[in-house]
């Protein structure tokens, strides 16, 4: 004999549960990235003052920031390759030598993107 279509529903006390007990987990998560957000703006707070205090020196805050922002960006790019196994590491160089200059300019590495990205997506 076939079930009845009932039986194969959750109970209303199930779904009670379930969504108490998620949302209280959800409650725990915001709690938790509070504390977070609060650590932070301490460290936040530390670093505006290292701005101020370049600024003070006569270093643009503004032009500094682009440094900074420089000098994480070109870390970021050259770990790229840091995960690649050897032939793939060996294929990442040739391409790199053979396009010479060019990718290492920012048309070139914008190009480079792109192409990737098309690839990627293919």
């Amino acid at each position: 004999m076939a079930k009845s279509a009932a039986e194969n529903t959750p109970s209303a006390e199930n779904i009670k549960d379930a969504v108490a007990a998620i949302e209280k987990i959800d409650g725990e998560l915001l709690q938790e990235k509070m504390a977070y957000m609060k650590r932070c703006k301490v460290i936040r707070d530390r670093r505006a003052d290292q701005f101020d205090h370049a600024a003070d020196r006569g270093i643009r805050k503004k032009l500094l920031k682009a440094k900074i922002k420089e000098r994480s960006l070109l870390r970021k790019a050259d770990a790229v390759a840091d995960d690649f196994e050897d032939d793939d590491l060996d294929e990442y160089q040739m391409l790199s030598e053979k396009l010479g200059d060019f990718g290492d300019l920012p048309l070139g590495r914008a190009a480079l993107s792109r192409a990737e990205r098309a690839q990627a997506g293919a």
